[in-house]
Formats: C-alpha cells, sequence, structure tokens
C-alpha cells in the first residue's frame, strides 16, 4: 500500500525544499568556513537583518572587501529563531527523514499513519515557514 497523492506530494515537495536550502546554507556556511563570510552570508545564517546589529556583534567587516571576520562558533552563538527557521542542517534533515519514512509503504504495518502525517505536516510547515522567512528578507537575492 503506497501513500496517497496528497502524502506523496508533500513529501516530495519537502524533499525538494531541503535540497535547495541544504545548497543555500550550505553556501553561507562555506563562506563563514573559507573566511569570505559578506554580510548576506552572516544575514542568511543568523538571521540578523539588521546591518548595525551584525556589525555590532561581529565587528565592523574589512574595509577592502567588506569581509567579516568571524568563526563558525561565534555564528552558531548568535544565531536567532529566524536563523534556524532559514535553514539548519538538523532540522532540514529530520525533514528529510520524515518525508522518506512517509513514501515508503512501512506505514500500514506499523499502523503509524497518523504519527506520520502528524511529522510530514510539521516539516512542511517548518519548510514553508523558511521560505516566507526567505522572501520577506530585504536584501538582493
Amino acid at each position: 500500500m503506497t501513500p496517497g497523492i496528497t502524502q506523496a506530494a508533500s513529501a516530495i515537495a519537502i524533499l525538494l525544499s531541503v535540497v535547495v536550502r541544504s545548497i543555500r546554507s550550505g553556501a553561507s556556511w562555506a563562506a563563514i568556513e573559507d573566511g569570505v563570510a559578506t554580510q548576506e552570508h552572516l544575514r542568511d545564517v543568523t538571521g540578523i537583518l539588521n546591518p548595525e546589529t551584525l556589525q555590532d556583534i561581529f565587528g565592523p567587516p574589512r574595509l577592502e572587501d567588506g569581509v567579516f571576520p568571524v568563526t563558525r562558533r561565534a555564528v552558531m552563538r548568535q544565531r536567532t529563531p529566524v536563523g534556524y527557521l532559514l535553514g539548519d542542517r538538523w532540522l532540514d534533515g529530520a525533514s528529510a527523514v520524515i518525508a522518506v519514512l512517509s513514501l515508503l509503504p512501512l506505514w500500514p504495518l506499523w499502523g503509524t499513519r497518523i504519527w506520520l502525517d502528524t511529522l510530514l505536516t510539521f516539516a512542511g510547515l517548518y519548510q514553508a515557514g523558511g521560505w516566507v522567512a526567505v522572501l520577506v528578507m530585504p536584501g538582493k537575492r
């Protein structure tokens, strides 16, 4: 027995969203680790939208290229709930696992359809909330 079309479509949409968000946040984390984090990278990872607040927290960027001298640990300490909503590897990974499990024909065997549907709903809401947060963020995309 396979999941219904609604559950399958939701699971596939969640998986696609996880892939795109992982690429996007992965690029920001790579810039931070390479020491070339700009205001946009920090904004995408921390969720702090105000440039003055970023400068107060992380110090001023270098004048020649606008790069903030930050470490991964310093950025992790300053993450806001919006930063987690924009993308977190653990939350995105959990969303992907839930989506894959809901696509597998295991739920009739265990009688877990209601649990998987509930978890799929929360995973979808998390992914949709992240995309809404990205859309309302000012600046270049």
